[in-house]
């Protein structure tokens, strides 16, 4: 088979497969939802925001227990400390690639 029909035909296939798949994520995020429409088994949007308001005092009430720890720290200098840390890493890996890239290659020795 040719490469364009083969590529054109994985393509249609990928096309097809998330046309399938993108229904299916949504029924399964339905769950989460509350039904909607008239018959509503969840009791409203008045008891949602009630319990969402009982959410948030609640975390409030429970400190820092509640979310878990900062992935990035609690205050700006700690993250932008985090951010050089992550630039010199990956900034020293690139450049260790770039160095080999130009160096000239060795004749294997048999």
């Amino acid at each position: 088979m040719n490469k364009p029909i083969l590529m054109a035909a994985v393509a249609l296939l990928a096309l097809i497969g998330s046309a399938f798949a993108v229904p299916a994520f949504q029924i399964a995020n339905a769950q989460y939802g509350g039904g909607g429409g008239f018959s509503n088994p969840s009791g409203g949007i008045e008891q949602q925001l009630k319990l969402a308001r009982e959410k948030v005092s609640s975390s409030q009430q429970s400190g820092a227990y509640g979310s878990g720890t900062p992935m990035l720290g609690t205050s700006i200098n700690s993250t932008l400390l985090f951010i050089i840390i992550l630039a010199v890493i990956f900034g020293a890996i690139s450049a260790a690639f770039f160095i080999r890239s130009r160096s000239p290659t060795k004749e294997a020795t048999s």
